[in-house]
């Protein structure tokens, strides 16, 4: 994205990208659940002839092979789930020890029953990354092998690595994305949604933590495929859901256990850009009373862009886009989305997900053999840069028109002021007590325009219209030895017009500061 001076990267962000690769690894670690000391060094491997020729090394704890597939090394963990974890580790057998990403299936405790179901759901990512990692978008599949130790069975995936971070982690760092920006994201990011229902796939765990952007480009990705659903090809009646999907972003019909569609996912991505426009989590979005959407009372967006949130987030599935691509079209037409009644008060009813044999985990299905041709990827916009939310000081998150326009109207107040204290005030009450009641009144109209009216013009040119009545009614009524009229005004527009290039100055200057802090 071109909009903003700033770079679209914080400085500080540090999610995934902290755990940098080293050239030459002594310390790898052990993927055995449970396994008591799974970090293991070894002197012997500070080499890189010798880690890259050595055929196997072997936790000293529990005897888990560390050298995953004869090639991958595993570093640290990246995040647990349900029944599975996620490594960062490197490849060995490249040259610059490429960093990658392990996906681990830990069928610890299960019965042959819940193995089946299990390695049936593995096999099934392994077959839609596959087919999905064609997508420039879509992390590529590496690598997808079985290991066994001390008569225990492990799957292991291995994708590729994006360094980058989260909008989840962008968002909890510095505040809520602008609405332009959110428009962007959408346009960047249901390519890849169209791009995934096409090819007979459904993702049902979309989400904030789930959309990556790549540092180095700032190009998006979706990520954790590891709940997504294949369709068969024709199945426009939707598949039965699971227990899969993340509290708040889920749709209806997957909460109740129902069939899910393609615009399911749009559901879940709708939510997702509430998320990123309030800065709020979704079940601080519906009204806990009516368990209705109340997300326009937390931010102001185009009406073009409400209505279709409104479209995406709507209770039944017929109620909202069929696919992304009219989600992409609604975005591009900017005209206004015909939004039947039902999603303009879309209520959530949470219903328990129908109990499986495993937690989070799908019932036995065929796996689906004959994979259908790939088509070639939609062509992609140009990725998308996010600017920096809206975690700035108050004196750059008002428009500049609105804080100029409130600037002079609070000068020309103060010289009005000026006019009354040199006229009147100061010979009947003296210095004192005059620069009391000036500056009390002066920094009242100034906190009232910092924190409630400075958005409002219309109250700001009746409070300035409501003064010069006053003043001119007490000059009228008491003989007040006040100039005319015209040397008021002229006063008056000197001090508005000093203002504005006082506040132009302030602002110029906090633009400096926060660009380079």
């Amino acid at each position: 994205m071109s909009v903003g001076s700033r770079s679209p990267i914080p400085a500080g962000c540090q999610y995934i990208s902290k755990y940098d690769v080293k050239v030459t690894a002594v310390d790898i670690y052990c993927t055995r659940p449970n396994c008591a000391r799974p970090l293991n060094s070894f002197p012997d491997l500070d080499s890189g002839k010798v880690i890259k020729t050595i055929t196997q090394k072997f936790c000293v704890t529990c005897g888990m092979p560390l050298m995953l597939g004869g090639r991958y090394l595993v570093e640290k963990p990246l995040a647990r789930g349900g029944f599975g974890a996620t490594y960062l580790a490197i490849d060995r057998y490249t040259p610059a020890m490429r960093k990658c990403v392990v996906k681990q299936l830990q069928p610890v405790g299960f019965t042959p029953e819940q193995m089946t179901i299990a390695k049936q759901m593995f096999e099934r990512e392994g077959e839609v990354l596959e087919k999905l990692g064609k997508h420039p978008q879509i992390p590529d599949l590496l690598a997808f092998f079985e290991v066994e130790s001390n008569g225990d069975e492990f799957f292991y995936l291995v994708q590729e690595f994006i360094d980058g971070f989260t909008l989840e982690g962008l968002v909890q760092q510095y505040g809520a994305i602008a609405e332009l920006d959110v428009i962007d994201i959408m346009k960047s990011v249901l390519p890849i949604l169209q791009f995934v229902h096409e090819n007979g796939s459904i993702h049902r765990d979309i989400k904030p933590s789930n959309i990556m952007i790549r540092k180095t480009d700032q190009v998006y990705f979706l990520l954790d495929f590891g709940a997504v659903k294949q369709v068969t090809v024709g199945a426009a009646t939707g598949l039965a859901s699971t227990g899969i999907y993340t509290p708040g972003y889920g749709a209806p019909e997957q909460m109740r256990g129902a069939k899910v569609y393609p615009s399911s996912d749009l559901y879940a991505f709708g939510v997702t850009c509430l998320y990123l426009l309030t800065g709020k989590d979704p079940e601080d979005l519906i009204d806990p009373q009516t368990n209705q959407w109340r997300w326009r009372s937390f931010v102001q967006v185009s009406p073009q862009l409400g209505e279709i949130l409104d479209h995406m987030i709507a209770s039944a599935p017929k109620d909202r886009f069929s696919s992304a691509a009219e989600v992409l079209q609604a975005l591009g037409a900017g005209t206004s989305i015909s939004v039947p009644p039902a999603s303009q008060s879309t209520v959530i009813t949470p219903v328990p997900s129908a109990p499986t044999s495993i937690p989070d985990m799908p019932s036995p299905a065929p796996v689906q053999v004959q994979v259908p041709v790939v088509p070639e990827p939609m062509p992609q916009p140009a990725p998308a840069r996010v600017r920096p939310p809206a975690s700035k000081p108050w004196l750059l998150q008002v428009p500049l028109s609105t804080q100029l326009f409130g600037a002079f109207l609070l000068g020309a107040q103060g010289g009005l002021l000026g006019v009354v204290a040199h006229a009147v005030m100061l010979k009947s009450i003296g210095v004192i007590p005059t620069v009391v009641i000036v500056g009390g009144l002066m920094l009242t109209a100034l906190a009232l325009r910092v924190f409630a009216i400075l958005d409002n013009k219309d109250v700001l040119v009746f409070v300035n219209i409501l003064s010069i009545l006053v003043v001119g009614a007490l000059q009228f009524f008491l003989k007040w030895n006040l100039p005319n009229l015209g040397t008021i005004a002229l006063i008056c527009g000197t001090a508005g017009f000093a203002t504005v290039a006082l506040m132009t100055i302030f602002r110029l200057v906090f633009q400096i500061l926060f660009s380079i802090l």
